[in-house]
């Protein structure tokens, strides 16, 4: 794997003499063998009559998913760093790795093998395939892809969601700011007759403007304020998902534009919603609105 924190990795003996080695990961090592050494250990894996059903489709081994049957004994020879297999926001699990010539090629869960390389090009897959059949014909790669294409088939249902949420979102901050307009048209209905005695004791159509607007951008601060206190609560808590979320997606946790944008953008639809009723109370006759009280 290149990732080896201790011990060594696989070698070609390992393959041709079926040497029992195995190389474990980090959260295994600390759930068997907390603060020892692993390296030189001998771990022993119960299998199951058909085929080793601990494997998973990434080609490690869940050592709690098989049946006491079968026993083999193996010896750590490497620890790795964990790995997360699936999503990047799981907990990685503990693994074993196995040498190729270990594995049962003739179960049918282990006739596939994932390889992953780095090279430059344009055509990286195009040439994996061509050496792949150079080596053997009978061999299919069946899946070859990109990790750009690899991630963003795994991220799909996250990306979905995301967008779920945003349209949501949108469409609370339209509900939202409709009924900050029907509130403050209320409020203005409901204040005809202090608004005319304003006016008559000489308060002007900017006067009452403000008044109005004052009132509606006071119920926006404090949602705001109470909005950016439970979001920021809520990214503490789930900070590490967070984080997952965005390296898989590339996206940022600490965004300045949606951090400013956000109350920005809630300030503006407060002050267009407030602003119409707000202007029609300019418009009240103080003569009809102390005549109709």
């Amino acid at each position: 794997m290149g990732q080896a924190i201790l011990g060594r990795g696989f070698r070609k003996e390992d393959e041709a003499n079926g040497a029992a080695a195995v190389i474990v990961s980090e959260k295994l090592v600390r759930q068997f063998w907390p603060g020892e050494d692993p390296l030189g250990r001998r771990l022993e894996i119960h299998t199951t009559q058909k085929s080793p059903q601990g494997f998973d489709s990434m080609g490690t081994f869940d050592h709690r998913s098989v049946a006491a049957r079968g026993r083999e004994v193996f010896q750590v020879v490497g620890v790795v760093p964990d790995v997360k297999m699936v999503f990047a926001m799981e907990e990685a699990r503990p693994a074993i790795y196995f040498p190729m010539g270990t594995a049962d090629y003739g179960q049918p869960s282990l006739r596939g093998v994932t390889l992953m390389m780095r090279a430059g090009g344009s055509d990286v897959t195009g040439a994996v395939r061509r050496e792949i059949s150079a080596m053997d014909a009978n061999l299919t790669p069946f899946d070859a892809r990109s990790m750009p294409e690899q991630i963003d088939q795994l991220m799909f249902l996250v990306r979905l969601a995301m967008k779920i949420h945003d349209t949501i979102g949108v469409f609370g901050l339209i509900l939202a700011s409709v009924g900050l307009a029907g509130v403050t048209a209320y409020s203005v209905s409901r204040r005809g007759r202090e608004i005319g005695i304003r006016i008559a004791l000489g308060a002007g159509r900017g006067d009452v403007l403000r008044l109005v607007m004052h009132e509606g951008m006071v119920l926006v601060g404090a949602g705001t304020v109470i909005g950016l206190a439970g979001a920021w609560g809520s990214t503490r808590r789930l900070s590490s998902i967070i984080a997952a979320i965005a390296t898989a997606t590339s996206a940022s946790t600490s965004d300045p534009l949606l951090v400013v944008g956000a109350p920005l953008l809630l300030a503006g639809l407060a002050l267009a919603a407030c602003y119409l009723p707000a202007r029609r109370s300019t418009r009240i006759d103080p003569v009809v609105a102390l005549r109709q009280e």
